[in-house]
């Protein structure tokens, strides 16, 4: 890694030549090429022949020295140079030398050639030398970390300019161009890139110097604008493509010596005065005078009152210092020692910045933002623009011998240098190996007379590297954000996640670890490396976490997670420093533990978002399985395994469950690879004892998870016979997940003998849903336990209704709505009613009772009616009195059931259909009406009928009632006793009203007075009753309204669809049936 940057230490020191001042500055400075071999075909010019006296400079012809040491030899002491002209001994030809050799041995400056300028471009060097020649080197890249030798480089070509041996003054490369602009012997010449031909009609002579505008960088420039200075104007020439035009041309007075351009500005300085041209005023003026502003006279040459000679002044500098600002030199003096002023002055020709001070005039300078670089006889002095002062901020070759130091700085095009950070993958495989570097853009170049340095600023990566390294995690942090604000590094280059990363890595070492959390989401650690640093973690994944040493990631940053160790070093050492001799360390390892583990979570969760990560997924997924059964996070455990893009090795998992008898989660797993048998049998084991985890939700969930599997019914047969031996209430939830097929198929015998050997909460309600499901699924069984489900229904009811309260409520809707209507049934009120209840307990027993009565009336009777009555004699005697009614019926005690419902139920309408309606479909007769002897039997004849409801009516204990329950079956059925007329006439009360007893004696005084129209009479009576009864049945009939059928209607009974069968409609329940159920 090199030094840091200004800094200069011995091997430094040593790479230059000697010491240096220790002055902290901001460029490192490498050798480029070194001892360049320029070969003996450069030695000498063709033009140049033996003996012939060269022509004075261009700086001489106009009026400027070169200065003192600017032809000097500095590999000879300042006498030798005096004395440079006069041969020595040792230079004495031998006789035998060709012309050629005694040139060489008279002339010893002609026969080495020097480094005069350099252009470098990407992997391209070219030289300008001392003798005309351009040569062309390939070079590698700077290594910054390479402080003793100088990258390889090899020489592609030379071309001899033939300009009669000059040296070469300025070379400019313009690469998006594949062009060369070179400045030799007062010629301006463009040559093409690589092969260094001239391009035709390019060539122009008499030109001092040339510039171009400054605003474009070379490196990049696909149009150039090229300023020539000649002998009598500034011409500015535009060059795109293998064009060159002519686009303006400024006619002078005086010879320039120097110029630089910067967008419509020019700075020039000629033999009078320094100059700003306004370019956009001199293309639209007729003269020259309002787009020319003169800053400062140039000196002049002097003569030297002892000697007499003419002393010429330094050549002046004009540069570009930034957007329309540029700076002149200025001496106090015609001496190069003389004190010098670098003056910085804006496109108006304002102050601007300071003035830069120097001790002598230098050789060369260039401006590199926000530095000026300035070559001197003595080193090479790097000033910063920004300062006030401007002081020193840099110095280099101080102490180097003449022959190493540089005689020139520059500009280039542009070139990369850089170092190497660290190694990312394994170096061992090339295909899989990378080096992370720390890459600058170099632009300025230090010329000695065989070798090139370059000056190259510290990389930031190599800067921040160093902080992270001193542990300044802030200061390091606060750089790498200060580049992305500037645009110098982009957010996700390798370089910032580099920095970012181990600066997380040295807060995670601190357990400062919401910071460290920060930076590596920022920066993208591999999950896996983090893994690393929790060794219970990297135990459990196994083979599937690859060795951090095999991850592609900077070598230098996994060294740097290597050296933490794990967690639970981290967390002891911090907590034993937290806790100093207090006692509460445990709190504190726990606490941070805790932490730890909540980062990692955090982090793992923060990785599945990002497709970068995938190739980690599988780890990362196992890892977080791991950790919520750790944490107990049942919730995302379930929702991680059981995810379409997990990734999770459910193996490993499954493994680390048993191991651990996290006996529940083991279960989640299989549940997620749907593994219903697995899953039951663990939660068998749970529920039954034999295995303990808290997590498990008990039965609930079991019942729950069951309740999914209507898919899988031999599963859920196996767990219904389970659960009966051991929860019956729990076994019918699973009940009512089975299909009719499977319920047709369960032991019921079996389930039934449960309800008797196990005590259960609401056996009642259980017992009644098995049978009811039994019934529902058409089970062959099914008939036979009807008994105990209206057992149940009976026990039920009682439950809800038997209190005085409800008892009384119940009794006295029914007679309200008996007194509005004296032949409504109870039947038809409750069942009209149970429509109407809400879901409160006494409301609910309504709906019971009356799916008991419903029950008890539908034929045919598949119950045992006399263990029914039984039940309801020793459970609800005073309560179910329709219920022990309709039972009697059912057992062919026709006689007391009427009985019974005058005068217990005193349900008269219930009484009348039993007695005198005994084949109307509503009627309780109808219940016992199955062809038996005894029962037919007990069918009285209907005036038989008559008579004894009317002696149960009169018997009535309500006197009013009783007549009113009399007069309207006197008025209704006085046909059926003409013969007994005397004696019911007889049974009347003589205080009731006559009006009771009129229809019978009006019926029997036309039956006396007129026995012989007694046919037709009897005839019209029949006729009138019989349209009496259809009145009585449309009046039934008048509240049902219309029925309304779809082709989806099935029988209340057989449960088979109607279609277009006949159907008949039963008022009491409203059931639609076929017309052979009745």
């Amino acid at each position: 890694m090199s030094i840091p940057a200004g800094a200069s230490k011995g091997k430094e020191r040593e790479e230059c030549g000697g010491d240096e001042e220790d002055i902290a500055g901001p460029y490192i400075m490498r050798p480029l090429a070194i001892g360049l071999q320029l070969g003996p075909d450069e030695a000498l010019s063709k033009g140049n022949a033996a003996g012939k006296a060269r022509r004075p400079s261009l700086s001489q012809r106009l009026g400027f020295g070169a200065g003192k040491d600017k032809d000097k030899d500095l590999t000879k002491s300042p006498k030798e140079s005096a004395s440079k002209d006069t041969p020595t001994a040792g230079d004495t030809p031998d006789a035998g030398d060709n012309d050629r050799d005694s040139v060489r041995s008279r002339s010893p400056m002609a026969l080495s050639a020097k480094v005069e300028c350099v252009e470098v471009s990407g992997s391209d060097m070219y030289v300008g030398t001392s003798h005309g020649h351009i040569v062309h080197y390939t070079v590698a890249m700077v290594e910054l970390d390479a402080k003793h030798a100088a990258p390889e480089y090899f020489r592609v070509s030379s071309v001899d300019l033939k300009l009669g041996g000059k040296r070469v003054e300025q070379i400019l490369a313009f690469p998006m161009l594949n062009r060369l602009v070179v400045l030799c012997a007062s010629t301006a010449q463009v040559l093409s890139l690589p092969d260094l031909r001239p391009v035709s009609g390019t060539m122009m002579k008499g030109v001092s110097c040339l510039s171009y505008d400054e605003r474009l960088q070379r490196s990049a420039a696909a149009a150039v604008i090229l300023c020539v200075a000649r002998v009598r104007s500034i011409q500015l020439y535009r060059m795109a493509g293998a064009e060159l035009r002519l686009e303006l041309e400024v006619p002078i007075t005086s010879s320039v010596a120097s110029l630089c351009q910067y967008g419509q500005y020019l700075c020039v300085a000629d033999t009078e005065a320094y100059k700003i041209l306004d370019l956009a005023k001199l293309r639209t003026a007729s003269s020259a005078e309002g787009a020319q502003l003169e800053l400062f006279p140039t000196q002049q040459p002097r003569t030297d009152p002892e000697s007499g000679r003419v002393i010429r002044p330094p050549r002046p500098r004009t540069l570009v210092v930034g957007p329309n600002e540029f700076m002149f030199l200025t001496a106090s003096a015609s001496d190069d020692d003389a004190t010098t002023l670098g003056v910085i002055v804006t496109a108006l020709g304002e102050a601007q910045r300071g003035t830069l001070q120097f001790a002598s005039y230098p050789r060369s300078v260039v401006y590199d933002a926000p530095f000026l670089i300035a070559a001197f006889a003595g080193s090479v002095d790097v000033y910063d623009t920004r300062q006030p002062e401007q002081t020193l901020a840099q110095r280099f070759f101080a102490d180097t011998p003449d022959a190493q130091r540089p005689r020139r700085v520059c500009t280039a095009a542009g070139f990369l240098a850089g170092t190497r950070v660290a190694q990312i993958g394994d170096e061992s495989e090339p295909a899989m190996s990378r080096a992370l570097s720390a890459m600058v853009r170099v632009s300025v170049l230090a010329v000695a007379q065989d070798s090139v340095y370059v000056l190259a600023d510290e990389p930031q990566l190599l800067s921040v590297d160093r902080m992270l390294r001193a542990g300044r995690i802030e200061e390091a942090m606060a750089a790498v954000d200060k580049a992305l604000a500037s645009g110098d590094v982009a957010q996700g280059s390798a370089e910032v996640r580099y920095c970012v990363l181990m600066a997380g890595v040295q807060y995670f070492a601190r357990l400062l670890l919401d910071d460290a959390l920060q930076l590596f989401r920022r920066g993208g650690m591999d999950p896996r490396a983090l893994l690393h640093v929790y060794p219970d973690y990297a135990e459990y994944l196994g083979p599937l976490l690859e060795p951090l040493a095999r991850l592609l990631m900077p070598a230098n940053l996994c060294a740097a997670i290597g050296n933490l160790g794990s967690v639970a070093q981290l967390v002891s050492s911090s907590a034993a420093d937290m806790a100093g001799d207090g006692s509460d360390q445990q709190a504190l390892v726990e606490a941070l533990s805790a932490n730890a583990m909540e980062v990692l979570e955090r982090y793992l969760e923060h990785t599945r978002a990002f497709e970068e990560f995938d190739v980690a997924r599988s780890v990362v997924d196992t890892a977080l399985a791991r950790l919520y059964a750790d944490t107990d996070q049942i919730g995302k455990f379930t929702v991680l395994i059981g995810s379409s893009d997990s990734l999770v090795d459910s193996d490993r998992v499954l493994e680390f469950c048993r191991n651990t008898q996290r006996h529940y989660y083991e279960s989640l797993v299989h549940q997620a690879r749907g593994q219903s048998r697995k899953v039951l049998d663990i939660w068998r084991n749970l529920l039954s004892g034999k295995w303990e985890d808290k997590r498990f939700g008990s039965m609930p969930e079991y019942l729950a998870y069951v309740g999914t599997l209507t898919e899988q019914q031999d599963i859920l047969l196996a767990e219904y016979g389970w659960l009966v031996d051991i929860d019956i209430a729990a076994s019918l939830r699973v009940l009512a997940s089975l299909t009719d097929e499977s319920v047709a198929a369960l032991d019921a015998d079996r389930a039934m003998a449960a309800f008797q050997g196990q005590s259960i909460e609401g056996g009642d309600q259980a017992q009644r849903a098995l049978i009811e499901r039994l019934i529902g699924a058409s089970h062959p069984r099914a008939s036979h336990y009807l008994t105990y489900l209206l057992n149940v229904y009976v026990r039920q009811v009682r439950d809800c209704l038997g209190g005085e309260k409800e008892q009384k409520k119940l009794e006295e809707g029914f007679r309200c709505a008996q007194a509005e209507d004296l032949r409504l049934t109870f039947r038809a009120w409750i069942a009209k009613t149970a429509d109407k209840a809400d879901a409160v307990e006494s409301q609910s027993g309504i709906r019971l009772r009356a799916q008991l009565i419903a029950m008890l009336g539908a034929r045919p009777i598949a119950y045992d009616a006399a263990a029914v009555m039984d039940c309801v004699e020793r459970e609800a005697p005073t309560v179910l009195c329709l219920e022990k009614a309709m039972l009697m019926a059912a057992l062919g005690r026709t006689l007391e059931a009427a009985e019974f419902l005058v005068t217990a139920c005193q349900d008269y309408a219930e009484a009348e259909l039993l007695l005198l309606r005994p084949l109307a479909s509503g009627s309780l007769a109808q219940l016992a009406h199955v062809g038996g002897a005894r029962r037919s039997r007990e069918l009285q004849p209907k005036a038989e009928s008559v008579r004894r409801l009317l002696g149960l009516y009169m018997a009535h204990e309500d006197d009013e009632m009783a007549a009113r329950l009399v007069a309207d079956v006197l008025q209704r059925y006085s046909e059926c006793l003409c013969d007994d007329a005397s004696d019911v006439l007889a049974s009347i009360p003589e205080h009731w009203p006559y009006a009771i007893a009129e229809p019978l004696v009006s019926r029997q005084l036309a039956r006396l007075a007129h026995r012989e129209k007694s046919t037709s009479i009897e005839r019209g009576l029949r006729q009138s009753l019989a349209t009496a009864e259809q009145l009585h049945t449309i009046d039934e009939h008048r509240g049902f309204g219309p029925i309304v059928l779809d082709y989806s209607q099935a029988c209340a009974k057989c449960h088979k669809l109607l279609g277009s069968s006949a159907f008949v409609l039963v008022p009491e329940s409203r059931e639609i049936r076929h017309v052979s159920c009745g």
